[in-house]
């Protein structure tokens, strides 16, 4: 069969109010209690037809009533400027 993808990471390309640390494999709010949106993060590579990904949350704050987003686009990351919430797309 193909080879396994490279694992999936986070792009450095990231919102104003993020962090992504740990050689890619951790995206953080530095300052969560402080700021609550531009905190937009994406994967580095494509996903593949079919491929499952995981999102471990370590820690939260309570301070906020949002929640976290999941979805998917077809824009390069690279490319892209983040808006400060992906609630509207």
């Amino acid at each position: 069969g193909p080879p396994p993808p490279p694992r999936l990471l986070f792009h450095p390309n990231c919102g104003q109010k993020a962090a992504v640390v740990n050689e890619g494999r951790t995206a953080l709010r530095p300052h969560a209690t402080d700021d609550f949106n531009h905190g937009v993060v994406l994967s580095a590579r494509a996903l593949r037809d079919n491929e499952l990904f995981q999102v471990r949350i370590d820690k939260m704050v309570d301070k906020w009533a949002g929640s976290i987003e999941i979805g998917v686009t077809t824009h390069n990351p690279a490319y892209l400027q983040l808006p400060s919430t992906m609630t509207n797309l």
